[in-house]
């Protein structure tokens, strides 16, 4: 893997520069476990790569990488180092680091010692099965985890916002977030913004794409507006047959407006970490020291009339 094209993996440095970040997947392969799943980008890539790493543990294989794969985010952190600010990496663009496959159990272990390596990345972990974070993360029982990990879930429909982030929560990582991609119906997340610190949201991409209402990741940005907490919209994805396809994006509706906004924390390695108030539940607000909504001067996170 290498720097990645994924906007919201990119950090906005305190003197406006835009770095990228990067991709890294211990294993290839993934087993679906949603209705978000159905149409999944990284099945495709996997696929016209040859590779048959899609589906169920009893009867799939997944695909592992060599030394100079692994050496790579050393590589990353060493020059993060020597510019002094962190970067970003998103694991696992290809995989779901809290899958439980048999076959990965010696990657798995082998990604929890290179994250502890490389204190200069910081390393967004995404799941779609939060419940077995407790499981397979090794800071679990010791609620220490490293500063240099964001903790996120994928939800794109109501019916699994409480049972993911509920898991999720549980865990006092520095940033947890949620990609509401592909959002694929409206969704509430009120009751849990006050306990996140980031929200991303984006609607389906490929020929088979579902529609992505404006309107729900309008409600989504109002939500987080009203909470304090970090919105990024990544892309609508809507195809031209889709019945969507004409509607204004929720990116841009208000001229100079701007939703790309993200947790903030560009500490150096060796500071004192972030804690969280006592018994393992974050401060009240879900908002991170220094997180900021970018928008242009004289541009309100809602424009009126709520478009």
């Amino acid at each position: 893997m290498a720097i990645t094209t994924i906007e919201w993996t990119a950090r906005r440095l305190p003197d406006g520069r835009l770095i990228p970040g990067y991709t890294f997947n211990p294993w290839w392969g993934c087993c679906k476990v949603s209705q978000e799943c159905t149409h999944c980008y990284a099945e495709g890539i996997a696929l016209r790569y040859g590779q048959r790493v899609w589906g169920h543990a009893a009867t799939t294989q997944r695909r592992f990488f060599g030394a100079d794969h692994w050496s790579e985010p050393l590589r990353w952190n060493a020059q993060a180092a020597r510019e002094g600010h962190r970067r970003s990496v998103f694991c696992a663009s290809m995989a779901d680091v809290c899958e439980d496959h048999p076959d990965v159990s010696e990657a798995r272990a082998q990604l929890w010692r290179l994250i502890e390596q490389t204190l200069w990345l910081n390393w967004l972990l995404l799941t779609k099965r939060p419940e077995y974070i407790g499981r397979f993360c090794p800071w679990t029982d010791s609620g220490d985890w490293p500063d240099n990990v964001w903790l996120g879930t994928s939800i794109g429909m109501q019916q699994h916002a409480a049972h993911r982030l509920d898991a999720l929560l549980a865990h006092p990582a520095v940033v947890r977030f949620v990609s509401c991609e592909p959002l694929l119906g409206p969704l509430d997340l009120t009751p849990w913004l006050p306990r996140l610190q980031w929200i991303i949201c984006g609607g389906e991409s490929g020929a088979h794409a579902r529609p992505m209402w404006p309107a729900w990741a309008r409600s989504l940005r109002e939500q987080c507006g009203a909470a304090g907490v970090p919105y990024f919209f990544n892309k609508q994805h809507c195809r031209p047959s889709s019945p969507c396809w004409r509607q204004p994006p929720a990116r841009s509706t208000t001229k100079g407006e701007s939703h790309d906004a993200a947790p903030t924390r560009d500490v150096q390695p060796g500071c004192p970490r972030h804690r969280h108030s006592p018994g393992g539940e974050p401060a009240p607000t879900g908002r991170i020291p220094g997180a900021v909504v970018r928008l242009c001067p004289g541009d309100a996170l809602s424009p009126p009339g709520g478009s």
